[in-house]
């Protein structure tokens, strides 16, 4: 009992998070990771292909058969002589020439029999069983591209998440003033020394701000969603995100000083391995032009008997073995294989053509990602220059406004400014997230 509860209070804290549902980016990447069936089928297709792979393989080992054959001749075959051709089936009694008929086997015949064969030389066996391993390879590549896919789209939800949330907190936070300011005002209608009118307007900007809120509220329940999504989790589960939007993060890229590194680059590396198995396969057809060498064995027996009931007699039994090799020497099959030959040659072609193409689309997308992060830095610089002009402009106004020198309309039109001030810079901060992942795929720098 002691131990059952021990095990309770280890296993609280656990249970504890896992139903608070409060994740990080990693645990949100590791979570998509290992709920996703894209992945999961990806497993099995390994799993499958290194099935298909020992397979192979069993063809190097020896192949054993056992085998029973049982003849009944109900009208045996006789083989047909002329008297007097062969001395040893001369019947000296008939004529010269005259059709004599001899039976060789009796009615039943038993044959079992064991075959043994071994495979001594097969070339294009040998390098099909190189290519396995590049295609496996590839596969473990196609797995590695779904996962960068998977963390680049869970690492864009994350941060929207964060970013919607936290424009939804600034937008709570002037809703309160405005309807702070909105109480003072009422209370200065009382007292005379306001007009119902700033009421009404205050009232209008409190409307048009909880429009907003709840606008802001449906955008965080939808990237909820999506990330939920992404995650596999039930699509009532209660996201809660650990991290904060740190600006410290969106470091200015350095100069490109040294070349690309394409092969960071699952794409690139995929089309790498599929030239490799391109290759091969021209490799393999060549081999078809080697000949194949097997080496093998009978062992058996052959009884027979007029009557079936003596066939099994021991001493009909004898037995036989031989050994032997046998060699298949490819010579002409139509042309076949120089055809399947020219399709690897211009496969080939196809794939450095790609591979090129690749190559700039890396280049651009890199220089691409690259302008759009450096702007996005140089806009967030503006905009939080502007949020914090905005922020202290409010601050002021209202200042002004208690003390009766600034008017209600001054007070919502810092307060509508600080708004969008608020609206830009998020924007701009988001963006600049957005580029930086964007930057990080272009140059193979994701992380899961």
């Amino acid at each position: 009992m002691k131990k059952f509860v021990l095990f309770l209070i280890i296993l609280l804290p656990f249970v504890t998070g896992a139903q608070n549902g409060t994740y990080d980016l990693q645990s949100c990447i590791h979570l998509a990771l290992n709920n996703s069936p894209m992945l999961k089928n990806a497993q099995l297709d390994l799993a499958i292909h290194e099935n298909e792979r020992a397979t192979l393989r069993t063809k190097l080992l020896p192949q054993i058969d056992g085998e029973i054959d049982f003849i009944h001749n109900y009208n045996i075959q006789r083989i047909i002589l002329e008297n007097g051709a062969i001395p040893a089936f001369t019947n000296p009694s008939q004529p010269d020439g005259e059709v004599i008929a001899f039976q060789l086997q009796l009615r039943n015949t038993l044959s079992p029999s064991i075959h043994l064969n071994q495979l001594l030389f097969d070339k294009s066996l040998f390098e099909t069983l190189k290519s396995d391993t590049i295609q496996n390879t590839l596969l473990k590549q196609k797995t590695e591209k779904s996962k960068t896919d998977i963390a680049v789209a869970v690492t864009k939800a994350y941060y929207s998440i964060l970013i919607s949330q936290e424009q939804l907190d600034f937008l709570q936070n002037n809703l309160e003033r405005v309807q702070t300011m909105r109480a003072n005002t009422e209370s200065r209608v009382k007292s005379g020394t306001a007009r119902p009118i700033d009421v009404q307007r205050i009232q209008v900007a409190v409307n048009n701000m909880q429009a907003e809120i709840e606008r802001s509220q449906q955008s965080v329940a939808l990237s909820k969603s999506i990330l939920a999504q992404l995650m596999h989790l039930s699509p009532d589960t209660n996201i809660n995100l650990a991290g904060q939007l740190d600006e410290s993060q969106l470091v200015e890229i350095l100069p490109q000083s040294d070349a690309i590194q394409y092969g960071k680059r699952t794409e690139y590396s995929m089309l790498q391995t599929q030239k490799r198995l391109v290759e091969s396969g021209l490799t393999i057809e060549k081999a078809g032009y080697y000949p194949r060498i097997y080496g093998y064995a009978v062992t058996g027996y052959n009884p027979s008997a007029t009557d079936f009931y003596n066939l099994f007699q021991a001493s009909r039994f004898y037995n036989y073995t031989m050994i032997g090799i046998h060699m298949s020497v490819p010579i002409y099959h139509g042309d076949e294989k120089r055809y399947k030959l020219n399709k690897y040659a211009l496969q080939e072609q196809k794939i450095e053509n790609s591979l090129t193409e690749i190559k700039e689309m890396i280049d651009y997308q890199t220089e691409q990602a690259r302008i759009k992060y450096d702007h996005s830095l140089e806009a967030i610089k503006i905009q939080k220059e502007n949020l914090t002009l905005a922020e202290e402009n409010t601050s002021a106004i209202k200042i002004e406004n208690d003390k009766g020198i600034s008017g209600t309309i001054d007070v919502l039109n810092s307060e509508t400014d600080l708004r969008l001030a608020q609206t830009n810079y998020y924007n701009a901060l988001f963006q600049a997230i957005m580029a930086k992942v964007d930057y990080d795929q272009a140059v193979g720098n994701i992380n899961y």
